[in-house]
């Protein structure tokens, strides 16, 4: 096993400032519950290593020298792919245990987790208007 899967436990005890969603609920949100301190901790994880992972590829950008630069690349997918891990993670927790299976499922501002439903605004409005409102 990875060193990394092995310290992940005592690298999410070790979060002390957790950073909240910020996409407010909409209106076509169903607000069913609150994330658990694990999913509070994953999503900060994951918002933690996604922004390693462009700090490193806007160093790579901008890097003159050539071992540098791959180094930064390389650290930059490295963590991308641990951001990605750790998302997944969270969201098969809170589907696992607000029973979520099968749903289009979001967190909110608030630590809110929510079910989401389409919109239809895929439906230009000038032709919602031309039949006589909501399609």
């Amino acid at each position: 096993m990875s060193t990394w899967l092995k310290l992940l436990p005592m690298e999410l005890d070790s979060i002390q400032n957790i950073i909240e969603p910020d996409h407010p609920i909409e209106k076509n949100d169903n607000v069913v519950g609150q994330m658990s301190e694990t999913a509070k901790k994953l999503f900060t994880l994951g918002r933690l290593l996604e922004k390693d992972a462009s700090q490193n590829a806007l160093d790579s950008h901008y890097c003159t020298d050539k071992a540098q630069k791959l180094e930064r690349e390389a650290k930059a997918g490295e963590y991308a792919a641990k951001a990605q891990a750790v998302k997944l993670l969270m969201w098969i927790g809170i589907r696992d245990e607000l029973r979520l299976w099968g749903e289009d499922v979001g967190v909110r501002s608030g630590f809110v987790v929510v079910v989401t439903k389409a919109d239809n605004n895929d439906i230009p409005p000038f032709l919602k208007r031309l039949f006589g409102g909501e399609l």
